[in-house]
């Protein structure tokens, strides 16, 4: 059959019009704000949001193409051509459909984040492709036993519930054999897993298998060794999906830090970001600014994530796109605090509560400006004024006093006036 006469007799071009709608439309309502113009990686996670679309359009189309070729008893006339020859040359519109939706959805993410894709992530396009043959081929077998017009909604629906619900799921690993945390990559600070390529790659490569043995030829002994092959897939997929949780990034490779030291501190950060040359700027007035004020300030500030800081290193909190200066000031405020965070012990006893008050004065100080409204409570709004208008060596006495307040758990939170009573 010409491929012309395979375009017109298909339902995949009435598809895709919907199916590149849905798509745009997902794109928009989910674009996140921390995307940074100029990273990449994260245009596919973007892009993402679009899969479990495809895979449900890929599902019922090619539902009602096995429907329609029952229909025709097609099998029934001793074609020349074997099954594999009648059926791909009519599924293959079906699939390069779900692809063309995934590359138009790459399109409409680039566009909305103002960045091409990074072609060291490609992986993820082969991986989501993958996954649209499988709905395309299983699509297609469901049409052959479901009946009649009900065959493609029926595939249809099943697609996009497999697809989309398992990100719902309290176990983890069902949504990285589907691809479900795709859409999670990639903040400046990370990249995509490789085990996160891996595991709906072999997935979807086992369903591949079993459903072109079971087109090759239909009978029971092929269908048992269909469920095996099948089986023998998602188990293979397994200790890739189970290694990841609920996540899909790892952390970016350090080595691509930029680090600026034509000043003091010494300022690293990842290109995207450096490439905005007032963060590094505003970084530096906004750490004179606090050294000013007494606060100790390390020599060397870097958005690194993996490695074991050094003597006089601190952490930056670089994590996506920064808006303004206030979100420099927080960045900056998060390398001045406890690097691991609150311990567990202060977590169920209350000193914890130090936490937002202490990173707000520091934003304040920082920003020479109070903190603005809503952005704490009130009793912290209250105390974080208070302390601003107290003098310099009490300010410093109630920040030292609540830094350290954070690392252990013998002393309790500082919620008064510098001097006051805990």
């Amino acid at each position: 059959m010409k491929p012309w006469t395979l375009l017109r007799s298909s339902s995949a071009p009435v598809l895709l019009p919907v199916l590149l709608c849905l798509g745009f439309l997902v794109i928009h309502a989910n674009l996140r704000p921390d995307v940074l113009k100029g990273y990449g990686p994260a245009v596919f996670g973007q892009a993402a949001y679009a899969l479990p679309f495809v895979i449900a359009a890929c599902a019922g189309s090619a539902a009602w193409e096995g429907a329609r070729l029952r229909r025709g008893g097609v099998f029934d006339q001793a074609p020349v051509r074997g099954r594999l020859g009648i059926v791909i040359p009519v599924l293959v519109p079906v699939w390069l459909m779900g692809v063309s939706g995934l590359l138009s959805a790459l399109a409409f993410a680039a566009v909305a984040t103002g960045t091409a894709p990074a072609p060291s992530h490609l992986g993820m396009l082969g991986a989501e492709g993958l996954l649209a043959a499988a709905a395309t081929l299983t699509g297609y077998l469901a049409g052959r036993i479901l009946p009649g017009i009900a065959a493609g909604p029926v595939a249809l629906t099943a697609g996009f519930c497999l697809a989309a619900f398992p990100v719902s799921m309290d176990s983890a690993w069902p949504r990285q054999l589907v691809a479900g945390e795709f859409s999670m990559c990639c903040s400046t600070a990370s990249v995509i897993d490789p085990r996160a390529l891996w595991a709906p790659l072999i997935f979807a490569g086992g369903l591949c298998a079993a459903a072109l043995l079971l087109v090759h030829r239909p009978t029971p002994r092929n269908g048992a060794v269909a469920l095996l092959l099948a089986a023998a897939g998602a188990t293979a997929a397994l200790p890739s999906a189970r290694g990841l949780g609920y996540g899909s990034v790892t952390a970016r490779a350090d080595a691509e830090l930029v680090c600026d030291t034509a000043g003091r501190p010494r300022v690293c950060l990842w290109p995207e970001v450096a490439a905005d040359g007032q963060v590094v700027a505003q970084t530096r007035t906004f750490a004179a600014r606090l050294e000013q004020a007494g606060v100790p300030m390390p020599a060397s500030l870097t958005g690194a994530r993996t490695r074991t800081l050094g003597p006089g290193e601190a952490r930056l909190g670089l994590t996506g796109h920064l808006r303004g200066a206030e979100d420099v000031a927080g960045s900056l405020t998060s390398a001045l605090l406890p690097p691991n965070g609150v311990p567990a012990c202060a977590r169920t006893t209350g000193q914890y509560r130090a936490s937002a008050p202490l990173a707000a004065w520091l934003t304040a100080v920082a920003l020479q400006s109070p903190p603005r409204p809503g952005r704490l409570s009130p009793d912290d709004t209250v105390l974080v004024q208070q302390v601003l208008r107290a003098p310099r060596e009490q300010q410093l006495a109630w920040f030292e006093y609540n830094r350290q307040a954070l690392t252990t758990c013998d002393r309790p939170a500082l919620l008064t006036l510098p001097g006051g009573r805990g």
